[in-house]
């Protein structure tokens, strides 16, 4: 057995690191290691959420019981409305005008995400130019909202009253599905509205646990209509050449004079 009183202690570090550390390059016999080929990259936190929200989506599909795709389901919920705060965040600080990117890129001053989405075009453009109409009324801005308040009523419910979700089965020792809006009887109709259910523009389940994969369709498609939509009213500048998912990457080592021919 290992002496106890030779093996590292919390917030110490074994001797023959602290010693490489001190060698340029951390090489072993005294000589500087190889550092090899280095890259830089810029990386698009939209794009990086985005692809995870995707990840998750078709897992969820995949799943082997409801409860399952119910929690990979609500994952991805959660990294869609988290790439389209990315989006926007990033298109301010890329795009927006150097005295007016911080009233949405700012995070010491959060702006409610809805907002930001409507405001970013004014940042934008440049002062008297004209930015695309906006009709808070027409698709996809409501629906958008409802995304949005989606993942809200689940970082603030709310009171237990609030949090009142229903489930049937044709038995009563049966499997408990949640309570869909066309199935709620007849004697509970005055108490249980569908929009107590699911919001009303989406069919979007207020229950959490009620989320299945064909919701997120539904929440993947209102997105990507929203960033469509958005990207108009700014003249295409929001997606142009890619550029809300580009990641360029050059070489950054060895220097070009010291590369092998």
């Amino acid at each position: 057995m290992e002496d106890a009183t030779s093996s590292t202690r919390p917030g110490s570090e074994p001797q023959g690191v602290v010693a490489n550390r001190a060698r340029p390059g951390g090489g072993g016999n005294g000589d500087p290691a190889d550092p090899g080929w280095v890259i830089e990259t810029v990386y698009s936190p939209f794009h990086c959420l985005y692809q995870d929200a995707l990840s998750f989506h078709t897992q969820s599909r995949l799943a082997r019981s409801a409860a399952d795709a119910s929690r990979l389901a609500r994952a991805a919920l959660l990294l869609y409305v988290s790439a389209a705060e990315a989006l926007v965040h990033q298109a301010a600080e890329e795009l927006g005008r150097h005295e007016l990117r911080g009233l949405i890129a700012d995070p010491s001053r959060p702006l409610p995400l809805e907002e930001a989405w409507r405001l970013l075009p004014a940042i934008v453009a440049e002062p008297g130019a004209a930015t695309g109409p906006f009709d808070p009324e027409a698709p996809p801005w409501p629906q958008f909202a409802e995304l949005l308040e989606l993942r809200s009523s689940w970082a603030y419910p709310g009171s237990p009253a609030q949090r009142r979700a229903y489930y049937r089965s044709p038995r009563r020792d049966g499997d408990y599905e949640p309570l869909q809006p066309h199935q709620v009887p007849e004697v509970l109709a005055r108490s249980v509205s569908p929009d107590r259910l699911a919001l009303p523009r989406t069919g979007l389940p207020r229950d959490p646990y009620a989320l299945r994969p064909r919701h997120l369709d539904t929440a993947r498609g209102i997105l990507d209509s929203a960033i469509e939509a958005l990207d108009r009213r700014m003249g295409g500048a929001l997606t142009s050449g890619q550029r809300h998912r580009r990641e360029p990457v050059r070489l950054v080592h060895p220097p070009e004079d010291r590369r092998p021919g």
